[in-house]
């Protein structure tokens, strides 16, 4: 079992490299670090090691003059050690669950803080008991699921506003959803006189504000609320040149929509938009014990020739968490061959 860290770092003794510097010699880079010498792993004591764009650095690391600080949430990483810590002996198929597994972290530790707060809208109160009452799993045919990812995204817009000076607010994306998280638990002064009475009118506010978001993008009827639909959580793949051409041409280049469930905090990260542009496009389970056994998907096809039925023949199997094979002997490999193209000079 071994993790290795791959990448171009830069050695910048006399600076992070997080803001530019003056060109005048005295922040220069001494070269390049090593890849060993970037963090790695091996043989871990627990038996496994998992990675999801977390942050990975020991604290007896001895390059720090060579890193970056960007990090992505470390709620992926965790659900990941969550089912593997789980105990269970784990086949092909609990992996492919895995790497389609749907449960919000961030929303199993936010949502119980609604419990017991006074709501004076009927609806806003329904939505509220359908949280309380939700899995955490954004799956696509979910109601709970939409109405707690515009939660989120209210609540931190919400928070951003309160915490972070005006000043600053043009020069940061957003607030760190881990630290949010910490704040809320444990509340302080910027949330004035009474910090718990001031968490609680914030995270009321930030339903009701959700509800209204959802009653303007889907309607009122709350039972058509599904999360996965092209109106919220959806793929649609645009070619570069579909703003370009005509609507018939556009449908033939464009791939999609199909709906999709998760988000950029679940292990299967569907990104934090509406229109999925980024996550898990390849994937690959390896059975090291039978080589054939091996499954992978991508998307939305092998070829990039419209007119080619694999331009998107993967991309209905991939938004339905459908795996193909990846064949290893030329046995296996001839067996499912369907042309054979040879290059002559």
């Amino acid at each position: 079992i071994g993790f290795q860290a791959v990448g171009v770092s830069p050695i910048r003794p006399h600076h992070s490299g997080l803001v530019p510097v003056p060109g005048d010699g005295r922040y220069e880079w001494e070269g390049y670090l090593p890849i060993k010498a970037l963090p790695h792993v091996k043989n871990p004591e627990k038996g496994f090691f998992g990675t999801a764009n977390n942050y990975l650095v020991p604290d007896n690391y001895d390059h720090w003059e060579a890193l970056h600080y960007t990090w992505g949430d470390e709620f992926r990483a965790k659900r990941i050690d969550e089912v593997l810590w789980s105990g269970q002996m784990h086949t092909v198929v609990d992996m492919m669950r895995l790497q389609h597994d749907e449960l919000a972290i961030p929303a199993r530790i936010l949502v119980p803080f609604l419990e017991d707060l006074p709501v004076k809208d009927p609806r806003v109160e329904k939505a509220r008991d359908l949280l309380l009452g939700w899995d955490f799993v954004l799956d696509k045919d979910s109601v709970s699921a939409a109405i707690y990812v515009s939660w989120e995204r209210r609540l931190q817009d919400n928070m951003f506003n309160k915490l972070v000076p005006e000043p600053a607010r043009p020069y940061l994306r957003g607030l760190n959803l881990k630290r949010m998280i910490d704040w809320l638990s444990i509340p302080d002064g910027r949330f004035g006189d009474d910090p718990i009475l001031g968490r609680e009118q914030m995270l009321i506010a930030s339903l009701i504000a959700a509800v209204e978001d959802l009653d303007d993008r889907l309607g009122t009827d709350m039972s058509k609320w599904s999360y996965g639909q092209e109106a919220f959580k959806h793929a649609l793949i645009r070619h570069p040149m579909s703003a370009a051409v005509s609507e018939g041409v556009r449908k033939k280049i464009d791939v999609g929509p199909l709906p999709r469930g998760g988000y950029n905090r679940t292990v299967n990260n569907t990104g934090g938009g509406d229109n999925q542009t980024s996550g898990g496009s390849f994937r690959l389970i390896a059975d090291t014990d039978d080589w054939d056994n091996s499954l992978s998907t991508s998307n939305p096809g092998q070829s990039g020739n419209p007119d080619s039925p694999h331009y998107r023949d993967l991309f209905e199997l991939w938004a339905r968490g459908k795996y193909f094979p990846i064949f290893f002997t030329r046995e296996k490999i001839e067996s499912v061959t369907e042309e054979t193209l040879t290059l002559q000079p």
